[in-house]
């Protein structure tokens, strides 16, 4: 079971209309499938005809300590079609940042809804709201792959860059790092625009970028008008195919990553050689912050972990320090500066991480 957490903080992306086209496609070539409405303004579950949903069975319910509210999560599901279940959202998913401010676990709330509880699924695909805030944390740290709608527009990489940095602040603070997956929406094959900002967003992304385009169609917003997918509506339209296309790159890319899985596991025709045991390295990280109140030093060597071992000490010049010893390797690291995290200004080698911001590189 795989958990995909769909999420920009930017408005009329086409998020959620990917969350559920995309699930619909899924489900469509036998893929078992639940969707979860995590946005309090349940558009998802209004695009899918599930929004008359009774009030006490929604991922609310699901999330919720309240003891006269709660419920599993096995009790809030729906079923809309042959192989797609839906988990609707209601108004009172709002209230719950505030419900559950004074508890430890609070942004493992979902992940624990669904690990809770033996789910027969292929995949879980949740619908985050247009926001960073308390529920998309829950929806990060639950899922194993992040996906970002990025439409056609000026604005369209603003406030991408924060969605990244919570990203890398998850892994840091819980050391869990989802994979990121960006999908061009909204593309107007007519205009030149389109295809410079589709540049623009691929010149950014990188890698990362499916190559999969949702071209901009007006079935996708009448199927959602009656509340059913455009699979369901037209499979035959744009829309459509556009959205099997997506879900055929994620099968077939996830289906490649089984397969070098799987060679990795295979047995060895012949035993490793003796290791020869490495000579650590003394390193110096330095940094001058004479504001600074804490640094720590965060990287592959300590497992990017926040803790009293990766504190720098403080000189009197107003420098940071910290000794490491260290095998010969290459090394990627951060500086976390009164909970921000920053590359080594000092050090220009540098690379590109998989949120798409940088990391520093030292190599032994």
């Amino acid at each position: 079971m795989k958990i995909i957490a769909i999420t920009n903080q930017k408005g009329g992306c086409g998020k959620t209309t990917t969350a559920i086209n995309l699930a619909a496609a899924l489900a469509s070539v036998g893929k078992r499938i639940l969707l979860i409405d995590l946005d309090p303004q349940s558009h998802a579950s209004f695009g899918l005809g599930a929004n008359l949903q009774t009030v006490d069975k929604s991922i609310y319910n699901a999330l919720t300590d309240n003891e006269e509210k709660k419920r599993k999560l096995s009790d809030c599901i729906s079923n809309i079609c042959q192989n797609l279940d839906i988990v609707s959202s209601n108004i009172l998913l709002s209230t719950l940042e505030q419900e559950l401010k004074d508890k430890d676990d609070a942004v493992s709330k979902l992940r624990e809804a669904i690990l809770s509880e033996k789910l027969n699924y292929n995949y879980i695909i949740v619908d985050c709201p247009p926001s960073l805030g308390f529920l998309t944390f829950n929806a990060l740290r639950a899922a194993e792959t992040v996906l970002v709608p990025i439409d056609m527009s000026a604005f369209s990489l603003m406030g991408v860059g924060k969605l990244l940095g919570m990203l890398e602040l998850i892994k840091v603070k819980i050391g869990h790092s989802p994979a990121v997956n960006a999908v061009a929406t909204l593309f107007d094959n007519r205009t030149k625009y389109s295809q410079t900002m589709l540049d623009e967003i691929k010149s950014f992304f990188r890698d990362q970028m499916l190559k999969t385009v949702i071209r901009t169609n007006v079935t996708l917003k009448k199927a959602a008008a009656k509340g059913i997918s455009v699979i369901q509506f037209d499979k035959k339209s744009n829309g459509a195919l556009d959205h099997m296309a997506l879900a055929d790159e994620l099968l077939k890319a996830e289906g490649a990553l089984e397969f070098e899985k799987a060679l990795r596991e295979l047995p060895m025709a012949l035993p490793p050689p003796a290791r020869q045991e490495p000579v650590n390295r003394e390193v110096d990280f330095t940094m001058s912050a004479p504001d600074a109140r804490e640094i720590y030093l965060v990287g592959d060597f300590n497992h990017w972990k926040i803790n009293d071992e990766s504190r720098l000490a403080r000189l009197e010049d107003g420098k940071w320090v910290k000794k490491m010893g260290l095998e010969p390797g290459r090394y990627r690291y951060k500086f976390v500066v009164d909970g921000e995290w920053t590359i080594d200004k000092q050090n220009n080698d540098r690379e590109q991480n998989a949120f798409g911001t940088f990391d520093s590189i030292i190599k032994l």
